[in-house]
């Protein structure tokens, strides 16, 4: 009997854990092995809602020419006419793109990128991004090349598309019982909405300053936790928290709890749904449970301070303060955002807040007055 013949499995390394760009990477090492003229792939999201598309993944990531970069889908024919189901675009010359005022077949094209294969990912009809293969070759993506980088393109679509289900169905079970918390507390309404697009702002303002390293999945994942920061709500008593007052001291340390009750809800439901492997769920625990601590060591529940309190909690509790100030309460009147920035400023001047969030958030003045009219309170 002829003894059995061992082959590599060319695509094991993508069932492997890590973050999403860790298993990009090492897919993109091995494929490359195979087809030596790839030398990037890109993953962009679709935001139905905004109409853009969003930088998310590429590799190698230390090469990626662009990063926190959105554009409507509509500014980029190019790119629009190809999001058709059942459809890649294969561009062999990408110097046809010389005259094109897109940032994005600019910069591929500095970066040396001739050629290059893009498959739309649909998951029912409705588009959420693009797979990017790019090669310094021109010519390179032959039929013999297509052959298998279409089963590989799909096989990193069906990866990302089970990464994005999997953060929706823990986002769902969330927002479920946020749900059950905006039938009482009539405050929450657009208030997650717009408190979670401030993140993403500050987020991205600081990246672009420099003053964070954040990379696009990480980005991804603040916006899409940010709502859920107070999901602890749900078991604080109705006398206090609809009180249509201020509360009482003893009614304050009920209150306070909500942080812990909101870690306890998330590691329950990573424990019971499976979810203690997916990557960056450490940014929904550290969100959920601090976001009220201050830098001056003032806040709850832990009274951590300076470097302790994690960027994403500061970046959440900006937003969070910044939205609650310029909203109508039964308590108070919505402030202007000038108020509410000098309330802000001042708070950093004492160390209560993150400075480099306050002047983040001030200096995208123009989309937070966009976010505010689109997701005003009815």
């Amino acid at each position: 009997m002829p003894a059995p013949v061992y082959e590599e499995d060319f695509f094991a390394e993508i069932h492997q854990g890590g973050s999403l760009q860790e298993r990009l990477t090492r897919s993109w090492q091995m494929f490359s092995r195979q087809c030596p003229g790839i030398d990037r792939i890109g993953i962009a999201l679709f935001d139905e809602t905004t109409g853009k598309v969003k930088t998310y993944l590429a590799a190698p990531a230390e090469e990626s020419p662009l990063r926190n970069y959105q554009v409507p889908l509509t500014q980029v024919e190019s790119l629009a006419t190809s999001a058709v189901p059942g459809r890649a675009r294969i561009v062999n010359d990408l110097d046809q793109f010389s005259e094109s005022n897109s940032e994005h077949s600019r910069k591929i094209r500095q970066l040396g990128m001739r050629s290059s294969y893009t498959l739309p990912i649909f998951e029912q009809k409705l588009l959420r991004g693009f797979i990017f293969f790019d090669s310094r070759q021109k010519n390179y993506f032959q039929e013999s090349i297509v052959s298998q980088v279409a089963l590989f393109a799909h096989l990193l679509a069906q990866l990302v598309l089970s990464h994005q289900a999997t953060l929706r169905t823990l986002i769902a079970a969330l927002r479920i019982s946020i749900g059950m918390l905006h039938h009482k507390d009539p405050e929450t309404g657009n208030h997650l909405e717009r408190m979670a697009r401030f993140a993403q702002l500050i987020a991205e303002e600081l990246v672009r300053r420099g003053q964070a390293e954040l990379d696009d999945e990480e980005l991804d994942n603040i916006y899409r936790f940010a709502p859920l920061h107070d999901i602890g709500k749900v078991g604080i008593p109705d006398r206090i928290l609809l009180k249509p007052g201020r509360l009482d001291e003893q009614e304050w340390s009920v209150m306070k709890t909500h942080s812990d009750i909101g870690r306890s809800i998330i590691d329950q439901l990573i424990e019971e749904f499976g979810f203690a492997g997916l990557p960056h769920i450490e940014i929904l625990r550290q969100i959920t449970e601090l976001h009220h601590e201050k830098l001056d060591g003032s806040g709850y529940p832990h009274g951590l301070s300076g470097e302790q309190v994690p960027l994403v909690a500061r970046i959440v509790g900006v937003s969070d303060i910044f939205d609650a100030l310029t909203s109508k309460r039964p308590y108070k009147p919505a402030w202007s955002n000038q108020e509410a920035f000098r309330e802000l400023e001042q708070m950093s001047q004492q160390n209560r807040a993150d400075s480099n969030c306050v002047a983040a958030l001030k200096n995208r003045l123009d989309e937070v007055m966009a976010i505010q009219r689109q997701y005003a309170d009815r």
